[in-house]
């Protein structure tokens, strides 16, 4: 019939309770996590990095996509990857690096760390769609939305409720689905705000809040704080939003996009408009690593790495595991980008 929320760091730490009446409230409170608990990740660096890394598994994009990932879960497959970067790079070359759709950039962080030692002259690129949500607050009300950055709302926070918006609340749960109606009505007027400030959105890590008419809006990081601090310390360390249907602005000597571009996620034509996009990103020489996880523990991956030789063309140079579901689509993209016009010669 009804499902309350947890709102605050000591509720969603409690252990289940003995009495009949705090048991109940805890059960009917643990499947609605308040998202705004991300800010309080920022405050400490060990228990915010304690607190960000036992949210993750709770959120979920509009999507459908989660943002779930695991300490040291390449680690095997960055040793694989080093090696053929050595193979195919001088460790003198100043080579730009790049992680696409990196969720939290903590795989990211310690990919590039097992890469400065090798080419200490490298410029790495941890990127995702998604880099932070957006809290709203209405100042004169006190009620709070989380949206993502392109201003689709996934929570209506009003203690002791926390309501979902995407997915949508249940009729099996009426009381949850009649404030989800509500919220979506009260969500009108901070909709308004939208498009948000682009000089705001481009930087994940800058300023946190803006003010317009009556709401606040602030940044709720998706960043794993380990991360955020190698960024803020390692000028090679960059951390972008940006999209796998996106070029990059620079062209790259090397790109990784994991556990992003599968069948479960899009249809073949996408994936050959992401495909097309990463080789046209790559130089000539390039290599790019796609693949997927398939076992966590061990961490085991099916991965194929590629090379866009000088023809502009793409070749698999290496299979790590089964190799890539979509390698037989990323090479049919790679033969539609040889086909287009030279782009210097394009009207």
């Amino acid at each position: 019939m009804l499902k309350l929320g947890v709102w605050k760091p000591e509720q969603f730490y409690a252990t289940p309770p003995c009495d009949v009446l705090r048991s109940l409230y805890y059960r009917l409170s643990r499947s609605r996590i308040s998202l705004r608990l991300l800010r309080e990740s920022e405050h400490d660096s060990t228990a915010g990095t304690v607190l960000f890394e036992r949210l993750m598994p709770h959120i979920q994009l509009s999507n459908g996509i989660w943002r779930t990932t695991f300490k040291h879960r390449f680690l095997n497959l960055d040793v694989e990857v080093n090696r053929i970067l050595r193979e195919s790079f001088s460790p003198e070359e100043p080579i730009t690096v790049e992680d696409w759709a990196a969720s939290t950039c903590l795989t990211s962080c310690e990919w590039a760390k097992t890469l400065f030692p090798i080419f200490c002259r490298s410029h790495f690129v941890a990127s995702d769609r998604e880099l932070f949500l957006v809290e709203v607050e209405r100042g004169n009300t006190g009620e709070i939305f989380v949206a993502e950055p392109e201003g689709r709302p996934l929570q209506y926070i009003r203690p002791p409720m926390v309501v979902r918006l995407e997915p949508p609340e249940p009729w099996l749960l009426p009381v949850n689905r009649l404030l989800y109606l509500w919220a979506l009505r009260r969500w009108q007027a901070a909709a308004k705000a939208w498009p948000l400030p682009d000089t705001w959105l481009a930087d994940p890590t800058g300023a946190a809040r803006f003010d317009w008419g009556e709401f606040r809006f602030r940044k709720l990081p998706l960043i794993h704080p380990r991360a955020l601090g190698l960024a803020r310390t390692d000028p090679r360390f960059t951390i972008r939003r940006h999209s796998v249907f996106q070029q990059a602005p620079l062209l790259c000597h090397a790109i990784r996009s994991m556990n992003i571009l599968n069948r479960g996620y899009f249809g073949d034509s996408e994936i050959i408009a992401a495909a097309q996009c990463a080789i046209a990103s790559l130089r000539p020489g390039g290599v790019w690593i796609v693949g997927r996880t398939i076992c966590e523990d061990p961490p085991t991956h099916d991965v194929s790495v590629f090379r866009k030789p000088l023809s502009g063309t793409i070749e698999v140079i290496e299979r790590i595991g089964a190799g890539s579901e979509i390698q037989e689509l990323v090479l049919a993209a790679g033969l539609e980008e040889c086909d287009v016009p030279d782009k210097k010669q394009l009207p």
